[in-house]
């Protein structure tokens, strides 16, 4: 798990970096541009270089951190959701006067879930089909996104035309299937069995499954020079 976590954050620094690099780049390409933006997917920064008159790429980085709660199998769990993640993007602008775009790329996240159960009214948790005593450490739940999630959709904006302010807005999706970790101290192996920790296991991964198609809409506004 420590390996796969490192793997995650080189790789969402690996596509820092490539940012970097097209901000680089741009230092001697026409039609230079910046921008930020917000949306499903956070706030962040990136920069767009034009390949020609109808092609180009860009790359950014985003994240935002907020409180999360979830309801699962009559258990409610408080958490954390993180998402940090950078994006590297081929766009093709179909049409000559127009910033329309359509975009395929990819997300490089470090995307995660963590929450604990929180005691119903009688003080105890469930698990599986058993209620138990919170009696010591609250189970606990980590979901994560897969490192590399493909990404189509469609855009306006990063066109190389004219020098000045402008506006970028994207919507699309992006694919991957969520893993789920289901911690459980051992002292409440005193009190429920293996299958009712692997049951549920397995209704929290039933829970976000219904989340591998990740909706993104971002609005952001550009600076070329």
């Amino acid at each position: 798990m420590v390996q796969v976590k490192r793997q995650v954050k080189n790789a969402a620094l690996a596509a820092v970096a490539a940012m970097a690099a097209l901000v680089a780049l741009t230092n001697t390409a026409h039609a230079q541009e910046i921008y930020v933006h917000g949306g499903t997917l956070g706030a962040g920064i990136g920069a767009a270089l034009p390949l020609n008159s109808w092609t180009g790429v860009h790359a950014e980085f985003e994240g935002v951190g907020f409180s999360h709660s979830v309801n699962v199998n009559e258990n409610e769990y408080d958490g954390h959701l993180k998402l940090l993640q950078g994006g590297l993007y081929l766009d093709v602008f179909p049409f000559r006067s127009s910033g329309f775009r359509l975009t395929a790329g990819a997300l490089i996240n470090d995307d995660e879930l963590s929450a604990h159960a929180v005691p119903n009214a009688q003080g105890n948790y469930k698990i599986g089909d058993d209620y138990v005593p919170a009696v010591g450490p609250a189970p606990s739940a980590t979901v994560t996104l897969p490192r590399v999630m493909p990404y189509v959709g469609i855009g306006y904006g990063h066109k190389p035309v004219s020098k000045g302010f402008g506006l970028t807005f994207d919507v699309g999706v992006a694919y991957g299937r969520p893993r789920t970790h289901y911690n459980v101290p051992a002292i409440y192996s005193m009190f429920t069995t293996q299958a009712n920790i692997d049951e549920q296991e397995q209704k929290i991964n039933d829970k976000v499954e219904r989340y591998k198609l990740y909706p993104v809409v971002q609005l952001g506004v550009s600076y070329r020079f």
